[in-house]
């Protein structure tokens, strides 16, 4: 789990999260309460809503706190932390000062060998490390993401091998909400026009007027 504290990712995440919560306050207030509150359907609708959009900030959360994929700078790494990036990485220790110091000191800092294959592996020039094939270096990260498909401010992360999937899940929950209420508002348009109305007032005396069709 990461969090970076990068100053415009985390006003872009937050100002992401805002957003989303304005658009559930809209849908909820502006259009199911003042059409639909009065049938089974207003009770759907939300429930129906709020579950796609709670699914959008599940993967942006989790696609913001994974690590895509960060490359280590050395081999003179701990055990755990590059096991932990990648346990297909790095293997069985190559080098170690002694076996039994292992063992009675607990000591986990030793010479892990990455497992190259072949030689396409190359050099990063700015951080100094070998990375594998699709592997790019981060200027905001300042660090080689593999297969490094962007950095996005929105989710205060780049988008690499691990949260490719988080990223993506979160575009098709955010496409999903916006075809939601995109409906929402053609059919309390078509509803409001066709009985020439404009709803109950909801909760805040808010009605459905701007859903109405008025004939210039």
């Amino acid at each position: 789990m990461i969090l970076r504290r990068d100053p415009c990712g985390v006003l872009c995440a937050l100002l992401t999260y805002a957003a989303m919560i304005y658009a559930d306050y809209v849908v909820i207030n502006w259009l199911v309460a003042p059409t639909f509150s009065q049938s089974l359907w207003g009770v759907t609708h939300v429930i129906l809503f709020n579950t796609v959009l709670f699914l959008a900030f599940i993967a942006h959360f989790r696609a913001m706190v994974t690590d895509p994929g960060i490359v280590p700078i050395n081999a003179n790494a701990t055990i755990g932390s590059c096991r932990r990036l990648d346990p297909r990485l790095y293997g069985r220790p190559a080098v170690s000062e002694s076996e039994n110091d292992e063992s009675d000191s607990g000591a986990d800092v030793m010479m892990l060998k990455p497992k190259f294959v072949g030689e396409d592996w190359s050099i990063c020039t700015r951080c100094e490390s070998y990375r594998p094939p699709r592997a790019h270096h981060c200027r905001v990260c300042r660090r080689c993401v593999r297969k490094m498909d962007h950095h996005c401010p929105w989710v205060n992360n780049c988008v690499g091998e691990f949260n490719q999937k988080y990223f993506l899940q979160f575009l098709l929950y955010v496409g999903l909400s916006s075809s939601y209420a995109l409906g929402l508002v053609v059919a309390a348009w078509v509803y409001h026009d066709d009985r020439d109305s404009v709803g109950i007032n909801g909760l805040y005396g808010q009605n459905a007027r701007h859903a109405r069709m008025y004939p210039f």
